[in-house]
């Protein structure tokens, strides 16, 4: 079965770890266990099983960019999540992946004011997690 690499974006630095946390594990389930049928498995990355800011496994920050950014460059697909509109890292990895041409899903469910340039960032902007997992499943995975 052909794979989808699914990297999981958005902020961190400000959040808590359940916040950082929360939103990626019901993407995962949501797509896993949501009933969807599709045609190719999702792999996903999520940066918070590799390096957080509560359990410090890192010496340096650029150690733990590289490590994501490298993740991010071998991926098919990113969905972001604009919990943090503000976040420096995400925007970095939005503007790498579009130049590598890495589609990019973004949700926005607090409705937060974009900048325009992130906002063409995405391939598709969607209000909820529900709206970005029926779009994904329907046009990344089959």
């Amino acid at each position: 079965m052909e794979t989808v690499k699914i990297y999981l974006s958005g902020g961190m630095g400000s959040l808590s770890f359940e916040e950082q946390s929360k939103w990626r594990r019901q993407v995962i389930d949501a797509i896993k266990f949501g009933g969807y049928d599709y045609e190719k498995k999702p792999v996903f990355f999520n940066p918070v099983d590799y390096y957080n800011f509560t359990e410090v496994k890192y010496k340096t920050q650029r150690e733990v960019m590289e490590f994501d950014l490298n993740a991010l460059r071998k991926s098919d697909l990113v969905i972001v999540n604009f919990n943090d509109p503000k976040s420096l890292g995400t925007c970095a990895e939005l503007s790498i992946a579009y130049e590598m041409k890495i589609p990019i899903i973004g949700i926005n469910k607090d409705g937060h004011e974009l900048h325009s340039w992130i906002e063409c960032f995405c391939n598709r902007m969607c209000n909820d997690l529900k709206e970005a997992v029926e779009h994904i499943t329907e046009f990344y995975l089959n």
